[in-house]
């Protein structure tokens, strides 16, 4: 779960390679991106439609921690992708962050692990 001192990371990624071969290196992605779940810094994942890239939301201290997790993933490593990243401060604003207070929140943490339990899939 990431931490209220981090800040937000939008990244963009864009295949550099063909699909086919991006695929080959998926398990391994996949494999990443429950590591950085673990380690509480997934906020959200997945590809984008079409499927020319992917977008993950995560937590890190900073730009730098968080190009250095970014160099770690499988994609990255086999230059099958780039990133754009967008840096942001949480805006913890009462009014304007009860979604993230939420996400913050023991209830949110409980659930969100019910539906990876689960196997739960979004469309």
């Amino acid at each position: 779960m990431p931490s209220k001192g981090d800040n937000i990371f939008v990244c963009i990624s864009q295949y550099r390679k063909p699909t086919a071969e991006v695929d080959i290196h998926l398990p391994a992605h996949i494999e990443w991106l429950k590591e950085q779940d673990r380690n509480g810094r997934t906020i959200a994942t997945g590809r984008q439609v079409p499927g020319t890239g992917g977008v993950n939301i995560m937590a890190a201290h900073d730009r730098q921690a968080m190009l250095d997790i970014l160099a770690t993933d499988p994609f990255t490593v086999h230059g099958c992708s780039s990133y754009w990243i967008f840096e942001f401060e949480l805006n913890l604003d009462p009014h304007k962050g009860r979604l993230m207070d939420h996400f913050f929140s023991e209830d949110f943490s409980i659930s969100a692990e019910a539906v990876q339990k689960s196997g739960a899939r979004s469309k």
